[in-house]
């Protein structure tokens, strides 16, 4: 008898390492690469707070305007500050607001189009020529203010959008995400920074932004070296669609669609699948993550719609209030809380506690990641109404438990926003969802100065019943948590996750 010759077994190739499991991938030196995952989330923090969100600084820039006496001639031989020079000032934050919300829509395009390495270093560079325009600005021969703050406000959030793929590379997304988010609220303290040194130490506006226009400069280089040309972890358009063929055992024997069902519930992608053979084409129904359904499919989702009225209503009174609060604090409103003589040194300190909220980024990371999702969009609120509430009951005291409550809720509102995206939809499409998402939000933020326009004629300055408006804003956004939390025990019901059912269709 012949003996049959024993094959030795063959084995399956190896897989790549995940990013999660191998924390020092190489190639961290060179542009386009996937660095140490702890050398790209410090490197992204950096961009965040030189780069970021810098016109959230807007009041202690303001004081810094007006110590150089900067729009003096609007007043017409009146003490500044005047009712003019505020109108105007409070156009510019208006229009940087806005411009800072609608432009992410552009930059999620350039994110997804381009990768992160290309947006975070043209956004940068949009940064570090707007804050040249900024120390070079004179109202009465080049006026540069306007254009400045809207190249800081327009590119700055795209810094932190292209800085959050990063946190793709941690097993703890939101936790990760929170302390991007957090480096990015910190940015709010440089305009607080230069006006100390510009008061205190006598420095020139000029001189300053020149000295601080090295550090963005800096950034820029970072972003051009650390960040990837694409996103990490991002899979390839073939294995995205992978799920959706046909396969050759469903043609054969069998029953139809038996492989087809099985290649799918068998991958991470896809739960279900139904085949429906017509005359002259075949159609899939796929129940497949929500993560990675089709744009338009997410669009139009149950998580992105409630986030988007949830985030349109939050960053309206957000922003709304960084804009009025020079104004609340005496000059322009009847209700004096702190007096003319203590405006500049509360408005400092509205300034200094703005980004304190960063200490609780981890607490809320953790809550998102390993507790409760639902639980954190409800702290979230919390922190909203409380702040709201507060500013009810017009005191010094109240005053500043309300600020500690408002940066608390800053952050979370923004921490709780990447956080929904990447656990509802993933990253694949998150920088056109996060544009469209702060679209919206500024064209409602673009209504402010009817609001200012109704506070000055009908309301006689006083801001009390635009609080009641805003508490009971602030009420309603409770239901956003408690929709996240009957979802969550709806899945967990089930033994599912978040999913959503497409039909494909493919010649027979």
């Amino acid at each position: 008898r012949r003996r049959r010759r024993r094959q030795p077994p063959t084995r399956a190739p190896a897989m790549p390492p995940k990013a999660d499991d191998d924390p020092s991938e190489p190639g961290s030196c060179t542009p386009g690469s996937t660095p140490n995952k702890w050398v790209a989330l410090v490197a992204s923090c950096y961009m965040c707070v030189t780069s970021g969100g810098l016109m959230y600084g807007w009041p202690s820039l303001l004081l810094m305007l007006q110590a150089d006496n900067e729009y003096k001639e609007l007043c017409h031989g009146q003490p500044a500050p005047c009712d003019a020079q505020d109108a105007w000032y409070h156009w510019v934050w208006t229009v940087s607001s806005a411009v800072c919300l609608a432009s992410s829509l552009a930059t999620g395009l350039l994110l997804d189009a381009l990768g992160p390495r290309v947006c975070a270093t043209v956004c940068a560079a949009g940064v570090l020529v707007g804050c040249l325009c900024i120390g070079f600005s004179n109202s009465q021969a080049t006026d540069l203010l306007l254009p400045g703050m809207i190249l800081i406000s327009a590119f700055g959030p795209g810094v932190q959008n292209a800085c959050v793929h990063v946190s793709n590379l941690f097993e703890r997304r939101s936790t990760a995400s929170s302390c991007i988010i957090g480096a990015f609220n910190l940015s709010y303290a440089v305009f607080l920074l230069l006006e100390v040194a510009h008061r205190c130490l006598g420095a020139s506006r000029r001189g300053l932004f020149l000295g601080y226009s090295a550090l963005v400069l800096a950034s820029m280089l970072l972003a051009f070296l650390v960040m990837p040309s694409k996103p990490f972890g991002s899979r390839s358009p073939d294995a995205l669609r992978q799920p959706l063929t046909g396969s050759p055992a469903s043609e054969g024997g069998g029953p139809p669609g038996r492989a087809l069902r099985h290649q799918l519930s068998s991958s991470p992608q896809a739960a279900a699948a139904t085949l429906a053979v017509g005359r002259t084409r075949r159609e899939t129904l796929i129940t497949i993550a929500l993560s990675e359904a089709p744009l338009h499919h997410q669009v139009v989702s149950s998580p992105f719609l409630c986030l988007l009225i949830w985030t349109t209503i939050s960053i309206f009174w957000l922003n709304f209030y960084i804009g009025t609060v020079a104004s609340r604090l005496g000059h322009g409103g009847s209700v004096q809380i702190v007096g003319e003589e203590l405006r500049e040194e509360f408005i400092e300190l509205f300034n200094l506690l703005s980004p304190a909220g960063v200490l609780f980024l981890p607490v809320i990371g953790h809550v998102f990641d390993r507790v409760s999702f639902a639980l954190g969009l409800f702290l979230t609120n919390l922190f909203g109404a409380l702040f709201a509430g507060l500013l009810l009951f017009p005191s010094r005291v109240t005053l500043v438990a309300a600020w500690l409550c408002y940066t608390l809720y800053r952050n979370c509102a923004f921490a709780a926003i990447f956080a929904t995206l990447t656990h509802y939809l993933g990253f694949a499409n998150l920088g056109v969802l996060v544009g469209l998402t702060l679209l919206v939000s500024g064209a409602a933020s673009l209504c402010q100065p009817l609001v200012i326009l109704l506070i000055t004629l009908d309301l006689h300055g006083s801001y009390q019943v635009i609080n009641y408006c805003q508490f009971g804003s602030m009420l309603v956004l409770f239901f956003f948590p408690l929709w996240s939390f009957v979802r969550e025990r709806r899945m967990k019901h089930v033994d599912s996750a978040a999913s959503i059912t497409i039909a494909v269709t493919s010649d027979s």
